[in-house]
């Protein structure tokens, strides 16, 4: 079988203090809500719904939606998920335009495989380094609600130059960037690990706009799927 996020640059450092420090609250408030555990299970008559609905999710997930997304994924393709957790809420809320998801990565078919990479913190990756994680794993419902394919609009060439530029980074251990710093490269997340290999792929650094607040600019993750370059091969809610 084939078988958290965004860019932030300033153009001046003085003058984006504020918005920076207001970003980087948000980060640090959902490391602290990742870090926190959830409430004890209630043994009751509605856990025992949640439960059967949980196993209507999981079934419809194996069944249809893997089966769909393996058979329509090509290397390449940008991989959008929406989490079901209050990390993955927050970070979405920096979309500007279309909300849908909060996390992306870049997929690649390796021996009749689909994998994702993708650069992650927290508790689901306690290594810190970009993570290689198969499609099934990346998308699953127990932390994930929606999933997205979205294929970008280059050359044979550019592609292999992406997949190269991914998988290096990936091999290099480079670790998730808290900072949220799009001026370094030594540290990484999600969207600005997608947008810099794509912008060296397509040898164009504005082939995604921008997101503003105030002074501070960044790239949220819908700059990314909403990008003219990019064509929606499909979506799916579970």
């Amino acid at each position: 079988m084939r078988k958290t996020c965004f860019l932030v640059s300033s153009s001046s450092p003085s003058s984006a203090t504020g918005a920076f420090t207001a970003l980087a609250a948000l980060g640090m408030l959902c490391c602290l809500a990742c870090s926190q555990p959830g409430p004890a299970p209630q043994k009751n008559d509605a856990a025992h719904k949640l439960t059967g609905w949980q196993e209507q999710r999981l079934s419809n997930y194996l069944t249809t939606v893997m089966p769909q997304a393996h058979a329509m994924v090509k290397s390449g393709d940008l991989i959008t998920r929406l989490g079901s957790d209050i990390t993955s809420e927050m970070l979405r809320q920096l979309n500007q335009t279309d909300k849908s998801y909060s996390h992306c990565g870049i997929a690649s078919i390796e021996n009749d495989s689909v994998f994702v990479y993708h650069a992650i913190g927290g508790e689901f990756n306690p290594s810190q380094k970009i993570k290689r994680e198969l499609l099934a794993s990346f998308g699953h419902p127990t932390e994930n609600k929606a999933l997205g394919v979205f294929r970008p609009n280059i050359t044979s060439g550019e592609k292999t130059l992406l997949l190269k530029m991914v998988k290096g980074l990936y091999h290099a251990g480079v670790p998730f960037d808290m900072d949220f710093d799009y001026a370094t490269n030594n540290q990484l997340y999600c969207a600005e690990m997608v947008a810099k290999c794509m912008a060296f792929a397509h040898k164009n650094a504005n082939w995604m706009a921008f997101s503003r607040r105030g002074t501070f600019r960044y790239v949220a993750v819908d700059n990314l799927f909403l990008s003219p370059m990019m064509q929606r091969q499909n979506q799916w809610q579970y």
